[in-house]
């Protein structure tokens, strides 16, 4: 995919009375309004390819080295921004920081990342006031590795303002990607992600609280696209509603695995016990998505533990109700039969 962005401002941002060098791309008294194209190596709705990264973290003695797969269930909001040491981005990585808990609370991981080494991170991070408060890992892409793969790499080797939001199966969902000269809106990016975060249709200025274009059947239809019309209205009426207080275990690993639930609303944790008895958290699931097929297609009993993380409301079909649709639905047999597959294989 060809994304086209505006090459505005060649000017680079720069602190003090440093001389500033010319981005490559327009000549001095070139048209300001002509576009440069940027060849973007990712594909919203596509998996986001995985990388090994070194990052800057406050506090640790030494980078910090990680995949992103490792993020695997978790939402990870990632972030280029053109360097250290500049003027518009010390203001949009200390707006991150005061947002970070909002991030956090929505169960996203916060990367920022730029072509800097990680010793130059550190020697602008920890000297810089206004960046006092960030405490997220900042990614030193110096073999441009990453910011190539994402698209956002200028030939002078740093990195356009790019945003990228990637659900928890490590499916791209948004990607924006600016020059370097306007700062972008970090609420708008967290309003994107609660959005997203719903599973459901979201109209135009969406914001939490405002009501969604999905109604409760709608949740079947996502899960059994196969489905339509008396059918679906049929499932819906033997779809039981169930709801859950903040904390309630709605399935138990062991437990017999008699139904299969799909979210209309809330959200639910995943978690399995290890070898020496702890819960690891596997997965945080929201609003369309589901669970419990994983026992019934394989004939065993719970897998893993389900609880409630607020109030939640539930779609039941039983065991047998699952089957029977199942057999009327040929692709969400399909679908469901790669995901259970998936999800073993993703537990430890």
């Amino acid at each position: 995919m060809a994304a086209r962005v505006h090459a505005e401002q060649d000017d680079q941002e720069q602190q003090g009375p440093v001389p500033v060098p010319r981005r490559p791309g327009r000549a001095p008294g070139q048209a300001a309004h002509l576009l440069k194209v940027v060849t973007v190596a990712v594909t919203v709705g596509q998996p986001v390819s995985d990388h090994t990264v070194q990052a800057y973290v406050r506090g640790e003695p030494a980078p910090i080295v990680f995949d992103l797969s490792s993020h695997r269930g978790s939402w990870i909001v990632l972030f280029f921004y053109p360097g250290d040491f500049t003027l518009i981005c010390p203001t949009e990585l200390a707006a991150f920081a005061n947002l970070h808990d909002d991030f956090l609370g929505e169960d996203a991981v916060l990367l920022a990342a730029s072509t800097n080494s990680c010793f130059s991170h550190k020697a602008w991070f920890e000297t810089d006031p206004r960046l006092a408060e960030v405490h997220y890992p900042v990614i030193a892409d110096s073999l441009c590795e990453l910011s190539r793969s994402l698209g956002v790499l200028q030939e002078d080797g740093t990195a356009h303002r790019g945003t990228f939001i990637i659900d928890p199966d490590g499916v791209l969902l948004h990607m924006s990607i600016t020059a370097h000269d306007v700062g972008r809106s970090v609420d708008e990016v967290l309003r994107v992600l609660r959005a997203f975060r719903t599973g459901a249709l979201c109209p135009a200025n969406w914001a939490p609280g405002d009501a969604t274009l999905t109604s409760e059947d709608d949740w079947l239809g996502k899960v059994f696209p196969d489905l339509v019309g008396p059918e679906l209205d049929s499932l819906g009426d033997q779809a039981q509603r169930v709801s859950f207080a903040a904390g309630d275990i709605i399935v138990a690993e062991g437990d017999p695995a008699d139904r299969f639930y799909v979210i209309a609303h809330g959200e639910v944790t995943i978690s399995r016990r290890s070898p020496e008895g702890d819960a690891m958290k596997l997965a945080t699931l929201g609003r369309g998505q589901f669970f419990g097929e994983v026992g019934i297609l394989a004939d065993t009993r719970r897998t893993a533990t389900v609880r409630a993380v607020g109030d939640v409301e539930l779609l039941g079909l039983s065991w047998q109700k699952f089957q029977e649709t199942l057999e009327r639905s040929d692709l969400a047999d399909r679908d469901f039969s790669e995901i259970a597959k998936e999800r073993i294989a993703f537990a430890p």
